[in-house]
């Protein structure tokens, strides 16, 4: 069985993933048995996509997603000090399970993103609120 790195955002490292996203036309489907059959989009679909760090200045540990995170795990719980957002709009909360005080950043590169915005590394569970 392969090592997880303590910085992976799994649930061996105690993450739980949002399961139950649906975001525009994109949705999160644990098997496809029993879906209708869909009709291809013409629209050019980007999945949201974000990049976390441990420090300020993207650096330190990384870890790249696309997927909602009810709680991001002991070891990303209030670390998190910079992010890229690929694309998407992402909600950020205080605590896990999407509650307390929460802030949405949308395409960009935040070096620094919670000196602004309220104080450093209080991060523990984010979620894609919308597409780019």
């Amino acid at each position: 069985m392969r090592q997880l790195p303590k910085t992976e955002l799994s649930p061996q490292n105690g993450c739980v993933i949002d399961t139950k996203w649906k975001l525009g036309p994109l949705s999160y489907h644990a098997s496809a048995a029993g879906k209708v059959q869909a009709e291809p989009s013409r629209d050019i679909i980007r999945l949201p996509e974000l990049v976390i760090y441990d420090h300020t200045g993207f650096g330190g540990a990384y870890a790249r997603t696309n997927l909602s995170f009810n709680y991001i795990g002991d070891f990303w719980n209030d670390r998190i000090s910079s992010l890229i957002v690929v694309s998407g709009v992402w909600r950020f909360y205080r605590d896990e399970y999407y509650k307390g005080d929460h802030w949405d950043l949308g395409p960009g590169y935040y070096e620094s993103f919670f000196t602004s915005k309220g104080p450093d590394d209080v991060v523990s569970s984010f979620q894609a609120i919308a597409l780019t």
